[in-house]
């Protein structure tokens, strides 16, 4: 399966260039999203094949026209996608759900739920049609085992797990499916985090042929107890 079009959204945050690094060296070719152009390129300019092969597009993928626009940018520059791994996401906590202001929550399911909506929209159409189509997002246990004081945060990646695991049962019959990675804490600093190329390592084969009979399933990468 190398060569294919592989879409890395949120690309130059914490995880998206140890993703971006492992799928290059397996021989795809990646899209990279992200709102600053000048991180995502220099991203591009160190991945194996350079802008020669990889493609950085600024994108704002809030709203439908924008990630419309980097759908057709992805298919302009290199071709039809075939894996969407959606890494866009953020966290803020601290505040009860009697004291959260509305802003934050607005602000978190902007981020986090609406990006994920609009972005899964925009590439559908050819995921759904790819030969062994892929799509995976990230979310967080606490979505599922919620703690006080994260509300707006957890209440925001359970719409996007909703989000996903309906859009795996539309793929029943294809080729194609959707999954979501389970993640609480991004690192290395304590033994409980889930580094970097440990998640990588788990897109990988959620983006493989052998995992094609996986969909629809809440994945735990948690790091170790």
């Amino acid at each position: 399966m190398a060569d294919r079009v592989v879409v890395v959204t949120g690309a130059t945050g914490k995880l998206g260039p140890t993703v971006a690094a492992r799928f290059a060296a397996a021989g795809d070719r990646l899209a990279l999203l992200a709102r600053d152009r000048d991180a995502v390129e220099a991203l591009v300019a160190t991945l194996p094949g350079g802008a020669g092969r990889h493609a950085g597009i600024a994108a704002d993928l809030s709203s439908e026209g924008g990630a419309t626009h980097a759908a057709a940018a992805v298919r302009r520059r290199l071709g039809v996608p075939q894996v969407l791994l959606h890494l866009v996401g953020g966290y803020a906590g601290g505040t009860s759900i009697e004291d959260a202001d509305e802003t934050l929550w607005r602000d978190l399911f902007e981020l986090n739920f609406w990006s994920t909506f609009h972005t899964l929209r925009a590439f559908l159409p050819d995921i759904r049609t790819a030969e062994q189509g892929r799509i995976v997002t990230i979310s967080t246990p606490l979505a599922g085992s919620p703690v006080a004081s994260i509300g707006p945060y957890a209440a925001s990646k359970g719409a996007v797990e909703t989000l996903t695991l309906t859009l795996a049962m539309e793929l029943a019959g294809t080729t194609a499916t959707a999954n979501v990675a389970l993640v609480r804490t991004i690192g290395d600093a304590k033994p409980t985090h889930t580094r970097p190329e440990e998640i990588a390592a788990a897109l990988v084969w959620l983006a493989s042929p052998e995992a094609g009979a996986v969909s629809g399933q809440r994945i735990p990468v948690v790091g170790r107890a």
